[in-house]
């Protein structure tokens, strides 16, 4: 089972919209809404995992136009969350007339696991990698006699790196020197979520784009 916390481990420690959502909430907001970010999130991540190992990945690993549509929300609700972190980085250069003071928005609880959940739901990728990765570390046999411990394993390799880096990130002194430098940050984080955004819409317009491409050749041919 070392394998499969490894595997956990380091689904986590891989930069994504994951990391960058519950490091930004935890910056601006506190360790409350960055623990509440990750409630959600682990909410979604557990459903990610209970479709992989009772086998329903396979219905969206199978299924395009299902993995596209949930992909281009996903990519969509990054582009959103950027587009809010920018708004909150040009306002707190607006309000001050050009002197880099920064105010934060606030989120409440609720939108916190709320954003937590959407931003790992609305990434089919998770499923998808769960599938391509069991059947390389873990027998069907072990699956279909023990899915709630391997679901367990992962759960917490993966869960453990978060709060790890929540914890680190809320300590005070780091909170004092992102205070210093939050509509910096803010705006950084906002360009991250868009480009990634856009990026993943992108990646999928490319590829309807090969596909039609190559239905169209096989129909002249």
């Amino acid at each position: 089972m070392i394998e499969i916390f490894f595997v956990g481990l380091v689904l986590a420690i891989s930069p994504g919209p994951d990391f960058f959502l519950l490091t930004s909430n935890t910056l601006s907001h506190g360790k409350k809404i960055g623990f509440l970010t990750l409630l959600g999130n682990r909410v979604s991540f557990t459903m990610h995992l209970t479709f992989a190992l009772l086998g329903l990945s396979i219905i969206l690993q199978q299924s395009v136009i299902l993995f596209t549509i949930i992909k281009t929300l996903g990519a969509l609700y990054l582009i959103y969350i950027g587009i809010t972190k920018l708004k909150s980085s040009y306002s707190s250069f607006k309000n001050k007339k050009g002197i880099l003071k920064p105010k934060s928005y606030k989120i409440g609880n609720l939108h916190a696991c709320r954003m937590g959940f959407l931003s790992n739901f609305l990434n089919p990728k998770v499923s998808i990698f769960f599938l391509s990765v069991f059947p390389q570390f873990v027998s069907p046999e072990q699956i279909a006699s023990q899915p709630f411990f391997i679901a367990a394993v992962i759960l917490i390799a993966n869960s453990s790196w978060y709060v790890f880096a929540i914890c680190v990130v809320g300590l005070s002194f780091i909170k004092r020197l992102f205070l210093k430098f939050q509509l910096y940050l803010d705006l950084l984080f906002g360009l991250v979520f868009v480009i990634y955004g856009v990026r993943l819409i992108s990646e999928e317009i490319h590829h309807v784009l090969t596909q039609l491409s190559h239905f169209r050749f096989g129909r002249t041919a």
